[in-house]
């Protein structure tokens, strides 16, 4: 299936569910637990391991956005219009702005196998490899070899070159 220009891409997905899970483990477990905890049973070290929990929760969260990129743009025969993706207001990772295609190198496709004992299998992000001070952009996380006919119909469409690499989880 050959990619179509204009292309719209969108990487916030798994960004989106990690930052899902962390305002949910928040707001439904560890806010009403501490009200309960200092008004009803009066348990101060009920109160102090939550808010440990909620510590923990946020550093983690903090690292999850700062480096999970997840963006939305366009891709068109001259350019990239990378906008970065948000959830609930909360700017997540990545480039933003627009960038003329002749700014990249080649398309990426990175393939990692998952690590020895984990259920799953083979998946792939696709990239746009800037060149000059252009950020890589990620356009696509795929599974079980879709990556590689996307990064090859992308390159073809493109007109640059595909980079197939293997990668540890």
């Amino acid at each position: 299936m050959a990619v179509a220009l204009p292309f719209e891409f969108d990487t916030s997905g798994p960004v989106t569910v990690v930052l899902r899970g962390v305002l949910g483990l928040l707001f439904v477990v560890v806010v009403p637990g501490v009200l309960y905890s200092l008004l009803v049973s009066h348990n101060r070290a009920a109160v102090f391991a939550l808010l440990i929990v909620a510590a923990l929760t946020v550093y983690f969260g903090r690292l999850f956005l700062a480096n999970l990129p997840g963006t939305r743009g366009t891709i068109t025969a001259k350019a990239v219009i990378v906008q970065p993706g948000r959830v609930y207001g909360i700017r997540l990772a990545g480039p933003e702005g627009t960038f003329p295609i002749h700014q990249f190198k080649a398309v990426r496709v990175e393939s990692a196998l998952p690590p020895v004992h984990v259920i799953g299998g083979l998946h792939e992000r696709v990239s746009l490899v800037g060149k000059n001070g252009t950020p890589d952009i990620l356009i696509a996380r795929t599974e079980r070899g879709a990556g590689n006919a996307l990064g090859r119909d992308l390159a073809a469409a493109l007109k640059l070159p595909v980079e197939e690499l293997s990668v540890l989880y």
